[in-house]
């Protein structure tokens, strides 16, 4: 089993804004899964989306019944580590999150598995305290520089937004702005549709924060007149924000 084979695999089967019909997908696809690497690996997705139903408890119990990933082959145990450590995280306690990416980090990497690292490397730049937030996500982004695997490649994307993000809430615009810009390149170049257009959304929001304010109102009607865009409502509202700076004159 390669990661880059399974993670094509994953991928297909998911969607993060229906995670209840990505269940049923997921249950599916393990059920009828012959090899019990894959479908042990398949049974960690269904644990994934359990916990973005906020179904921690169904989640853990999923999980459990995989047994102790020491006792897994590389990609189920990192799997298992991962979705284990996002339970924990979603819910509330990142402190016991943390170990658990800490441990799918090193065996994703020691095993070659560069778009779990990656996974990992983003989520250990989400859960600790947020001085070690650039320090993570610049480790992510080197590992997955330059792979091939499709997780790699998406997790490339979500790490650049995500310290892009960090950036901005320290007020960094300037620095975030050609870090999202690099994360729509990415999306666009994955056929990423759904995260194409939320890495658009903010590019523009990043060039509101920056005064500009027509570059962000082109970009913003260009997705207004998508259809993932048309019924956005923060399209709708970063729209308003922009026509509102427009028209607002400036202060003397």
């Amino acid at each position: 089993m390669t990661d880059r084979s399974f993670a094509e695999r994953v991928l297909a089967l998911w969607d993060f804004r229906d995670p209840a019909g990505s269940q049923v997908r997921f249950t599916e696809a393990a059920d009828t899964e012959p090899d019990q690497q894959l479908r042990q690996a398949l049974r960690t997705q269904v644990a994934r989306t359990q916990g973005l139903q906020e179904a921690y408890a169904a989640g853990h119990a999923t999980l459990d019944g995989l047994g102790d990933p020491a006792d897994l082959a590389d990609e189920p145990a990192v799997r298992a580590l991962l979705e284990r450590g996002r339970l924990y995280n979603s819910a509330g306690e990142p402190p016991t999150a943390v170990p658990l990416f800490q441990a799918a980090y090193e065996r994703a990497a020691a095993a070659g598995l560069i778009g779990l690292a990656a996974d990992a490397a983003h989520m250990l730049a989400i859960a600790l305290p947020r001085e070690q937030h650039e320090l993570w996500a610049r480790r992510g982004l080197a590992i997955a520089q330059g792979s091939a695997d499709p997780l790699a490649i998406r997790m490339r994307a979500a790490l650049l937004n995500n310290l892009g993000w960090t950036y901005a809430d320290e007020d960094r615009w300037a620095d975030a702005l050609p870090l999202f810009e690099q994360a729509v390149d990415v999306r666009r170049g994955a056929g990423d549709g759904w995260g194409l257009h939320v890495a658009r959304w903010t590019v523009a929001r990043a060039l509101r924060a920056l005064g500009r304010h027509q570059q962000a109102l082109a970009e913003l009607r260009e997705l207004a007149a998508t259809a993932d865009g048309a019924g956005d409502t923060h399209v709708a509202a970063e729209i308003a924000a922009n026509e509102q700076a427009v028209a607002t004159p400036p202060e003397h």
